[in-house]
């Protein structure tokens, strides 16, 4: 079973990976882009797009839930 959840899981878009881990919180929540990206990579380690590419459409896709947004993924 963990075999086809894998293959379902490359066939998602970037979009879907970050709609998908936004599901997660509410309106009015405060997001980490770090955790963020966190959750992507963890569900979709072979997803191509850059980290600015992720950050980009977690940003649109959180302020369209009306969610706030930490940028601290390049903070160390």
């Amino acid at each position: 079973m963990n075999v086809v959840q894998r293959v379902m899981v490359a066939d998602l878009t970037a979009q879907e990976l970050v709609s998908s881990a936004l599901s997660r919180f509410g309106a009015g929540d405060t997001i980490s882009t770090r955790a963020m990206l966190d959750i992507v990579r963890r569900t979709a380690p072979a997803c191509g797009n850059s980290d600015d590419d992720l950050v980009e459409l977690i940003v649109m896709t959180a302020v369209g839930r009306t969610m706030g947004v930490v940028f601290d993924h390049r903070s160390h």
